[in-house]
């Protein structure tokens, strides 16, 4: 029931914070102070600890790009900001990017934009951490490492053993007549099994033809969960097919 209660809270602060400013624009970094940068907000630590989330130390480069994301909970930040951020505040980073659009590695939602970096407000648990909890290998270190050394045989046969002369040129889309370069593979001899089926990204990366998914979905095999199907249709809805 506590912990009923904590959420509802949260949800309360969240609804008057989206009153006052109910849309997203672009970060102004000259509008980011050293004291937004300083602590999180309460109800974000509220959050975190509410989900087990750790919340990285405020002094390193990590915990100020997420103060300054949460703090300025209505704005995002495209590659540019995140630069001009470590600039501003002289952090050292290899990358500056990846200190905004690896949050939710960490449990915390991102928004979905392509480009623009930002933490979901009202805050959310993002799948990644979700689908850590409970994470591990179902089997002893020796059975782990029996199955990783059958994994390293099975490419090895199947893909770096075979003579040059067995790779045959294939169709990247199975179901086209296109005989272009753009359109062909090299491929192993394993891969013969597959090429009717399959539409190859490479020669290693490969997804179903529309045909051979919906015979996965028809078999109750479908790689794709009822979410990710109903996110495939409505995107498919908006595209003009004509």
């Amino acid at each position: 029931m506590t912990t009923v209660i904590r959420n509802i809270k949260l949800m309360k602060v969240a609804a008057k914070k989206l009153k006052i400013k109910p849309s997203r624009s672009r970060i102004n970094i000259d509008e980011v102070s050293e004291e937004s940068i300083a602590s999180y907000p309460g109800d974000f630590v509220d959050f975190a600890q509410l989900n087990n989330l750790k919340l990285p130390q405020i002094s390193c480069g990590n915990g100020k790009a997420l103060a300054a994301m949460v703090n300025h909970p209505n704005k995002f930040w495209i590659p540019q900001d995140c630069v001009d951020f470590c600039e501003k505040f002289s952090i050292t980073s290899r990358d500056a990017i990846q200190l905004f659009n690896k949050k939710d590695q960490a449990g915390f939602k991102m928004g979905a934009e392509r480009g623009k970096y930002y933490i979901l407000y009202p805050y959310k648990v993002s799948n990644k951490k979700a689908m850590r909890v409970n994470f591990k290998f179902d089997g002893s270190e020796e059975e782990k490492n029996k199955d990783i050394e059958k994994i390293k045989a099975n490419i090895l046969e199947d893909y770096l053993e075979p003579p040059n002369e067995q790779w045959q040129l294939g169709h990247k889309n199975p179901e086209t007549t296109d005989n272009t370069s753009a359109n062909l593979v090299l491929q192993p001899p394993i891969q013969a099994k597959y090429r009717d089926r399959y539409v190859f990204i490479d020669t290693l990366t490969k997804i179903p033809t529309p045909s051979t998914l919906l015979k996965m979905i028809g078999d109750g095999k479908s790689p794709f969960t009822k979410s990710q199907l109903r996110e495939l249709r409505d995107g498919l809805i908006q595209l003009n097919l004509d």
